[in-house]
């Protein structure tokens, strides 16, 4: 980790705040080559989900000769509500539905500053009711169907979870996955502060993304927006959650995972020592980062089946 911390501090990306969202958003798509390559053992389809007054870009991936309905797991990518893409996340997705034997539909959410809180969740919420409303043309099995995303897609993920039984004939979450939660909006955790400076998510940079999706400082202690805020997650899905040491989010899965249980919810919380924000993402250079894939798409089939 520290060898590949030291390569990459030799070209240091600029800071959000220097530079045109266009570009921050490009830059990030220039990390995709740390992902590793994709694998060709699963069939992947591009396809529109539409909803009341917009399309969102969606992507299927199945496991190559998977027969019937097979369990399904809708996956939101991280990004700091600002940047990410079904092509940033492309890799990841492909091991998730081959090492996990489940569909895979990840979802390309509309993306702040362009659209602010609460956009991207209702996007989110909407686009797993759609899955779940058209599972049987995904070949999906509708009674097993996760929620699971990282980072900023991770807090979609949860509040999905958490919400989405609060609506009329809403669907089952079966199961909730989380990958370096951001799950407090207010970042007022302990590890906001004792990791301010860590690679990948500096508080600066984590702080900017925030306020580019919640420029209204008040939303961002709605429950609505930031499932820690909840009072209670009785009746929530089962977790599976796995953070990283050093980042400024990693309280967030403590608590999160810590509240889930006294309120009598299931929850599996796996944190990686010495690892940054998203290291999973850089699996194509970091074994850890692989190991973490594989175990997380394997646990989390098992709590769907």
């Amino acid at each position: 980790m520290r060898e590949l911390l030291t390569s990459l501090s030799k070209n240091p990306p600029a800071q959000p705040w220097d530079v045109s969202i266009d570009s921050y958003r490009s830059a990030g798509e220039k990390l995709i080559a740390l992902a590793g390559e994709p694998s060709s053992e699963c069939d992947v389809r591009d396809f529109e989900i539409h909803l009341l007054g917009r399309a969102i870009k969606a992507r299927s991936y199945r496991p190559k000769g998977a027969v019937g309905a097979v369990p399904g797991v809708v996956y939101f990518h991280g990004g700091g509500f600002v940047r990410g893409s079904l092509e940033s996340h492309d890799r990841l997705c492909r091991e998730l539905s081959i090492r996990g034997g489940f569909s895979v539909i990840a979802v390309e959410y509309r993306l702040a500053p362009e659209t602010t809180f609460p956009g991207a969740h209702h996007d989110a919420m909407d686009c797993f009711q759609w899955v779940s409303d058209h599972s049987d043309e995904l070949s999906i099995d509708s009674d097993a169907l996760a929620v699971a995303g990282d980072s900023a897609g991770a807090m979609l993920a949860a509040a999905t979870a958490v919400g989405i039984r609060e609506r009329t004939n809403g669907a089952t979450v079966k199961a909730q996955g989380l990958l370096c939660p951001v799950l407090d909006a207010t970042l007022t955790s302990t590890s906001v502060e004792q990791y301010s400076q860590a690679p990948i998510l500096p508080r600066p940079v984590l702080e900017w993304c925030i306020d580019q999706y919640f420029p209204n400082v008040q939303a961002r202690r709605s429950p609505a927006a930031s499932p820690l805020m909840k009072e209670s997650l009785e009746g929530s899905p089962p977790a599976l959650i796995f953070s990283s040491e050093v980042d400024p989010v990693s309280d967030d899965a403590r608590r999160y995972s810590a509240k889930l249980e006294a309120s009598g919810v299931g929850s599996e919380l796996r944190e990686y020592a010495g690892m940054p924000h998203s290291f999973f993402l850089l699996a194509g250079v970091l074994e850890e980062g692989e190991r973490a894939i594989v175990c997380f798409a394997e646990k989390l089939s098992r709590l769907l089946r």
